[in-house]
């Protein structure tokens, strides 16, 4: 999948990244959206990009943002850029095209957007697009008009209509409300994909070590959303293999003292590798209990043996396969 980062000049075009005259000049499918989590919703669209651009036999694209809108920006995102870029990739997608959410995209007019990023800079010949797709300056644009500016540039204009789950359209809002739940098994029905996160293996206090239960220490990156605070059976991924495990996430108030940003520690089953200063990422499947404060080191130690035992029961009844391709 090639990557199309721009940069929009002073004049108010776009530059972008020097490919191939092929590659510039060849017509694509394009996909539009934020697509935050990439949930079953988003990858309908995708799917139905991919079909129109196998009719065309032109390339098939998808449009993003490489940093959040200011509704996306409060540190609530499911997924980030990177995470996006890498979830995509797995589908079967032949180029991904990132605009920077600044003011001059902001400022943008539905007609400028459609004629300087669809049919300039992306070489468009079928735009995908949800139902209730709005674009442009204050999101004034929407499926009416791309259908209209499609017909008279002879351009496709195709609405992929939402899909329900439980009688509710599913929906990134949605997804944030079960991750802010501790509903992470409900969140991944809904994507399709665990909620997960990455990141760098830190030092911390090796309290886990002296308690018999070592674990690999995650920040969740800055942007993303924070799931409930709390133990939960998860996945790890290092060195592109999964590993049952089980995570805790919060701020280890029978333990902690100063430190003020949440961390999640992760403990691999019937595991003994050196984790520091790796990069991994954990897949959370399911809430087993929320953060509390106990009364004594002992009483900490004797919860986190519960919590392994329901946790290990957990994984040794979960049928089904944990989908992880997107995040390697």
């Amino acid at each position: 999948m090639i990557v199309w980062n721009c940069i929009i000049n002073k004049e108010g075009k776009l530059i972008s990244n020097p490919f191939s005259a092929t590659e510039v000049t060849a017509q694509r499918a394009v996909a539009l959206g934020y697509f935050d989590g990439v949930h079953l919703g988003h990858q309908k669209i995708f799917h139905t990009m991919l079909e129109a651009a196998k009719e065309y036999n032109i390339r098939a694209a998808v449009q993003t943002f490489e940093n959040p809108p200011a509704s996306k920006s409060q540190n609530n995102l499911i997924t980030t850029y990177p995470e996006r870029c890498h979830l995509v990739s797995h589908m079967g997608i032949d180029d991904l095209f990132a605009l920077p959410f600044n003011e001059k995209v902001k400022d943008m007019s539905p007609d400028k957007f459609m004629e300087v990023c669809l049919k300039g800079w992306m070489n468009t010949r079928v735009v995908v697009v949800g139902r209730d797709y709005r674009f442009g300056k204050d999101r004034t644009g929407d499926v009416k008009t791309l259908q209209n500016w499609g017909d008279k540039n002879g351009i496709t204009i195709i609405a992929v209509d939402p899909i329900n789950y439980e009688d509710r359209r599913i929906s990134s809002s949605w997804v944030r409300e079960l991750i802010a739940s501790g509903e992470v098994d409900k969140a991944e029905t809904l994507l399709g994909h665990p909620v997960a996160f990455s990141g760098m293996v830190e030092k911390g206090q090796q309290l886990g070590r002296k308690l018999g239960f070592p674990t690999a220490n995650i920040r969740i990156p800055s942007q993303k959303m924070i799931p409930k605070f709390g133990v939960y059976a998860s996945a790890y991924i290092h060195d592109g293999k999964l590993y049952p495990s089980i995570t805790n996430i919060g701020l280890r108030p029978t333990v902690n003292k100063d430190d003020t940003l949440p961390l999640t520690e992760t403990m691999l089953f019937d595991q003994h590798m050196q984790l520091y200063g790796t990069h991994g990422t954990v897949l959370l499947l399911s809430f087993i209990r929320p953060e509390k404060q106990f009364s004594s080191i002992d009483e900490l130690q004797s919860q986190m043996q519960k919590d392994q035992i329901e946790t290990r029961k957990y994984h040794k009844s979960r049928q089904i396969p944990v989908r992880f391709e997107g995040y390697v």
